[in-house]
């Protein structure tokens, strides 16, 4: 590995991140658990609006998660977040407030994995341990041209544990992984790769065979599940009823009454089993929300109701409650 020239790369083309320009070990947890699943761009306001709510640990191990999902309710992948709250909240019980410098500690902090600790260890306390995640995968997979499948598990650990030993090697654990990072994120790129500007161009044995697109190897994604739901925009006087999900899926956010089945007759009669006599009054926009593992696909309908059951409940006013981007596409159209 070409550290010299890679550290300079870095120095001179990073990106200015104000999760860069930190070593406390909090804020940069915060920021790695904000871009699993989410854009660098997409993630900063929400971070720094985060990090003003809840500046410490102290304050979000003691704040309401509802009022946590709330703050990022638009950002999506929430269960993070309320991993996240928990987290904060084992830290407080086990470690007096703060992240211990400690990798197996680390692991054993509710929704941080091996990446997250690694990227804790390495870049807030300077310890050699690695944070291999996707952009990582790619840079070494062209690097040393592997012709392992990196959708499987075992094949992420081999790879990991060469990560490992090229950190260990490189005297500088932060400047590498931050290296690493963002050679991923800005010039060995999915498609299209910066072959010319990277600073690893010499030894990358796929820019030299000119196979850079062949690389990482992935077997194709299994094909997403579809889900049909009839979803009900009920209002009773003056409010919407709603439901706080229960589900893992959004879990904590609020729904309008959402059944599923292949036909609205079906979904009325389940409805009527709950003991919701719904009257409709008008047929809206179907709506397609598309999740990383499945896709809900919605017929969208407005109507009344002259009665309340457990456990729904009246919503006067959607921004005092947890609302996700597809019940925010649904309110677009009341």
């Amino acid at each position: 590995m070409a550290y010299l020239r890679l550290f300079d790369w870095y120095q001179t083309n990073k990106r200015d991140l104000p999760f860069r320009k930190t070593d406390n070990p909090y804020h940069i947890w915060v920021s790695e658990i904000m871009l699993q699943q989410t854009q660098v761009d997409t993630m900063l306001p929400f971070y720094d609006r985060f990090l003003t709510i809840y500046p410490t640990i102290q304050d979000l191990a003691r704040a309401d998660i509802d009022e946590i999902l709330k703050v990022v309710q638009t950002i999506g992948y929430y269960r993070r977040f309320r991993m996240l709250h928990k987290g904060a909240q084992y830290v407080i019980d086990h470690h007096d407030g703060k992240l211990p410098e400690d990798y197996f500690k680390i692991l054993k902090i509710p929704g941080i994995g091996a990446y997250t600790a690694g990227a804790i260890m390495s870049i807030a306390f300077h310890k050699p341990y690695p944070a291999t995640d996707g952009n990582v995968i790619r840079v070494l997979s062209r690097v040393k041209m592997l012709e392992d499948d990196f959708r499987l598990d075992k094949n992420k650990k081999k790879l990991n544990e060469m990560n490992k030993e090229l950190i260990e090697n490189s005297n500088n654990p932060y400047l590498y992984t931050q290296s690493m990072m963002e050679l991923g994120a800005t010039v060995c790129k999915v498609s299209n790769p910066l072959c010319d500007t990277c600073p690893l161009q010499e030894v990358c044995l796929a820019n030299i065979n000119n196979v850079q697109q062949n690389y990482p190897k992935m077997s194709p994604l299994k094909t997403k599940k579809e889900i049909q739901y009839f979803t009900f925009i009920l209002e009773y006087k003056e409010g919407f009823l709603m439901r706080k999900r229960t589900e893992d899926l959004l879990h904590g956010f609020y729904e309008f009454v959402q059944i599923e089945s292949d036909s609205l007759n079906g979904a009325l009669t389940q409805a009527q089993d709950l003991g919701l006599e719904i009257q409709i009054l008008d047929e809206l926009q179907p709506i397609k929300h598309v999740f990383t593992h499945m896709i809900w696909q919605i017929n969208l309908y407005r109507g009344t109701i002259s009665n309340i059951t457990s456990p729904y409940e009246i919503v006067h006013d959607f921004s005092q409650v947890p609302i996700a981007t597809v019940v925010k596409k649904q309110i677009k159209q009341i």
